[in-house]
């Protein structure tokens, strides 16, 4: 299994804090191939050579499976709610979004990060994503 190497910094996304624990090996079938997989959203809005921007859209309940990311992104909620984000190692946190917040995150060398989303809310929630080739 790939590992993650870099996860938010403390403090990055307003409003998270941690989530509960849980086994990774009930997601053995998707973290086994995640080092290929880079879909990140739902829907690729736009793909050009230097940017793919996603569409990332949960209604509650739903789930995007664990994916890898390891170039540098960014991504602005349009729609606020509440997310748990898991990862790789058995750690997760709680993220409540708001409309309009935006984070950038940067990677070098073999930095990465393995994570999933689940909209654990009452409200469908959206961020765009924008990929930085």
């Amino acid at each position: 299994m790939a590992d993650t190497t870099k996860k938010p910094a403390k403090g990055q996304t307003t409003g998270a804090g941690p989530g509960p624990a849980f086994d990774p090996e009930e997601f053995r079938d998707e973290l086994d191939g995640v080092l290929e997989n880079r879909q990140i959203g739902n829907t690729i809005w736009f793909e050009n050579d230097r940017i793919r921007v996603w569409d990332v859209s949960l209604h509650p309940g739903e789930r995007l499976p664990f994916h890898c990311h390891d170039e540098d992104y960014f991504w602005t909620a349009t729609d606020g709610g509440r997310i748990l984000q898991r990862y790789d190692d058995g750690t997760s946190r709680i993220v409540d979004v708001e409309v309009g917040e935006t984070n950038f995150l940067t990677y070098s060398g073999d930095e990465r990060t393995i994570h999933d989303l689940e909209n654990i809310g009452d409200t469908f929630v959206r961020t765009v994503t924008v990929v930085l080739k």
